[in-house]
């Protein structure tokens, strides 16, 4: 057996297992309420007993619902610093090309590109991460290309300009599908 089947097994065996528990709160509820209905004499400590399971149920039921998200925040802690990361590299990009343009070997063509980094850069900077158990690796990924394109304009520019433009263009890509994740993000909430 596969680590992927082991995977499915003990998720279907979970899924299982909560299904019973679910099924016998649903059933337990039903009794208790059936007893305050009927004025069914129980004594008192089976009556708290039996509230005391339905309330710890309750809470078992609602931990296992917030578990996927509580697993996530270490990879949304992370997705959070690269996205940042990528606006600082986009900076330092932006930086790379008014230097090669001060000191000569681009030429001032190069100053639209420089414009759109830095706006693109005040805007990674500001842009909200999606939430834990969401689509923030879809923007950590993203922003990494963003990042890492932003900072390979500048010297590819100064070798070949063709690599550079190219550079270029991926890094406008980037950023236009970091920014169509994050209103598709805002249009779910």
């Amino acid at each position: 057996m596969t680590a992927i089947d082991e995977d499915a097994a003990h998720d279907r065996r979970y899924q299982e297992l909560r299904l019973r528990v679910q099924q016998r709160h649903a059933a337990v509820r039903a009794l208790a309420d059936a007893d305050e209905a009927a004025a069914v004499e129980v004594a008192d400590d089976e009556v708290a007993a039996v509230e005391a399971l339905v309330a710890a149920t309750d809470q078992l039921l609602a931990f296992e619902d917030r578990l996927p998200v509580l697993r996530d925040l270490p990879a949304r802690a992370l997705s959070f610093q690269v996205v940042r990361a990528s606006a600082l590299a986009t900076l330092l990009g932006g930086v790379l090309i008014v230097l090669g343009i001060w000191q000569g070997p681009l030429g001032w063509v190069w100053s639209p590109i420089v414009l759109v980094m830095a706006a693109a850069a005040l805007r990674t900077a500001t842009l909200p991460v999606a939430p834990a158990a969401g689509a923030h690796r879809r923007q950590r990924y993203v922003s990494a290309g963003c990042g890492a394109t932003a900072l390979l304009v500048g010297p590819a520019a100064m070798w070949e300009w063709p690599a550079g433009l190219l550079l270029a263009v991926v890094h406008a890509l980037c950023l236009a599908v970091l920014l169509e994740l994050f209103a598709t993000l805002r249009e779910q909430e």
